[in-house]
């Protein structure tokens, strides 16, 4: 019941219950909670249907095939800021870390505060969580399979007094093979394509995958389908139309898709596209005296937490030497060398909790999306500061020299020369920035004065209209979002399966 391009041989004329668009964290979660309820699901996925028998674990081929534009998608600002969006069967769940975090409690207690989101409490979500954590076996691995990166961040976190734990992962017999990113090859990720999505098919979903929608059917009010079109995937040229007739529509297509398909479809809600989040991140890496082979282990292993308060988390990762060695200093004899000694050095990310809010405009081909985010000097000086964190972590557990992606001070020599970092005026085009948590852009509130959609996830403007992805995350988490999106989107499936069962088609 997944269809790819090879299937299709004419337009595509459908009619369903609730049409759902997206296959990630959100829209496997919601087609899975509809089609186990008893209604007609039908998926569609602009991306491809990848497995293990494709994957080669190396980024080339998966940037091309698993991501939008190849990896290429960011927002404008200073600096520009790479925001890269997976595109395929599973959606981002597919090419992510696997990193899962709950809803911190004090982010929903803004929610209930700022944006009337009342029911939104821990005490209603823990039974949420659990059926998430459960379906996907959210869990903990052993220091083997987390790595060395991880375990010399252990030690200098533990000589420094800081807290330093693994983190949780959705996988199961994960051997560490350390290709997160770019398609698990042990098939050990348990990522919608894997959990959520033969779920949904099971109960009678369809999918169709390489089909784009490009606008929602909307009369008298209310949401009557999709129109789309069936998409070439090697020259992303639109080959067939595709037409779906339903009674319900959950957008699910991300936080920078779902905003851009909605105005183009007519809406107008002036919060549609606004409150863009990121969670700006960076990589801080150090050379050891030891061997590390840092690829070997989950990419994202553990994490340190003491300065949440400040909005800076500390997260492991680490990527492939085609990636991670690009992105570092030296020049001809110098960077050949640091490139020899890549066994030798050990990675750990930065990820800022941002108060910067951007925007996301409709772009200017047909289906495209113009992102902007301007990020303020208060969260680059968090950024800073998380770099000047993790250094300080490397150098207490031994590290030779600490390379910073900061532009007026690229190579550390010393734990002193991180009290110089800290004390340095940075801007924020001298940090390099990269996110890869876009929320907030359909954001869920009380009235459609402070949100695009209300708590059961239903449009303001336009009735039995969804959205179920990270643009209903009202803010910022300061934690990776899939859990909280696939709470979300459990909580509004549920919902309409509970208005619509009992409900005769028309």
């Amino acid at each position: 019941m997944i269809y790819t391009f090879s299937d299709y041989s004419g337009p595509i004329d459908e009619r369903c219950d609730v049409c759902v668009i997206g296959s990630g964290a959100g829209g496997a979660v919601a087609a899975m909670e509809l089609a186990e309820s008893g209604l007609s699901v039908i998926v569609l996925e602009e991306g491809g249907l990848f497995t293990p028998k494709s994957w080669t674990g190396k980024p080339t081929q998966a940037l091309i095939d698993m991501y939008r534009d190849g990896g290429s998608t960011g927002a404008l600002g200073t600096p520009f800021i790479s925001t890269t969006l997976g595109k395929c069967v599973g959606g981002t769940t597919t090419v992510n870390s696997a990193t899962c975090f709950r809803t911190p409690e004090v982010v929903l207690q803004r929610w209930q505060m700022e944006l009337g989101l009342r029911d939104l409490t821990m005490e209603r979500l823990a039974p949420v969580f659990e059926r998430v954590e459960r379906i996907i076996n959210v869990t903990e691995l052993s220091w083997d399979v987390l790595g060395n990166s991880a375990k010399i961040i252990k030690r200098g976190a533990d000589r420094l007094g800081l807290a330093c734990r693994p983190l949780k992962h959705n996988v199961k017999d994960c051997r560490g093979c350390g290709t997160c990113q770019f398609g698990c090859v042990e098939n050990a990720k348990q990522s919608m394509d894997v959990t959520y999505i033969p779920r949904a098919i099971a109960c009678g979903a369809r999918l169709f995958a390489n089909c784009r929608a490009d606008r929602l059917v909307i009369e008298k009010g209310a949401v009557r389908g999709v129109v789309g079109s069936v998409v070439d995937p090697h020259s992303g040229e639109r080959v067939f139309d595709v037409t779906i007739a339903s009674r319900a529509v959950v957008a699910a297509c991300g936080a920078l898709i779902t905003p851009a398909l909605l105005k183009r479809s007519g809406l107008r809600n002036r919060n549609i596209g606004r409150h863009l989040q990121i969670h700006p991140a960076s990589r801080v890496v150090a050379l050891m005296n030891e061997t590390v082979e840092g690829w070997k282990g989950v990419s994202q292993g553990v994490y340190v937490h003491n300065y949440e308060t400040e909005g800076i988390i500390l997260e492991g990762i680490f990527i492939h030497p085609s990636l991670m060695l690009a992105a570092l200093p030296g020049v001809g004899p110098e960077h050949k060398e640091l490139a020899a000694r890549y066994a030798n050095l050990a990675a750990f990310g930065v990820m800022v909790h941002d108060s910067t809010v951007g925007r996301v405009r409709r772009g200017i081909s047909r289906n495209g999306f113009l992102a902007t985010y301007f990020i303020t000097r208060a969260d680059a000086e968090k950024l800073k500061r998380g770099i000047a964190y993790a250094a300080r972590v490397f150098f207490a557990a031994g590290a030779e020299r600490v390379y910073a992606p900061v532009a007026s001070m690229p190579v550390l020599s010393s734990a002193d020369d991180v009290e110089k970092l800290l004390g340095l005026p940075v801007r924020p085009n001298q940090i390099e920035t990269m996110a890869f948590h876009p929320l907030g852009t359909c954001r869920m509130a009380e009235s459609p004065r402070l949100g695009a959609i209300n708590e059961k996830g239903e449009s303001f403007e336009v009735r039995d209209l969804y959205v179920a992805d990270a643009g209903a995350v009202p803010t910022s988490l300061g934690v990776n979002p899939q859990v909280t999106i696939m709470a979300l989107a459990t909580i509004v499936a549920q919902g309409i399966a509970r208005r619509f069962s009992g409900r005769p088609s028309s």
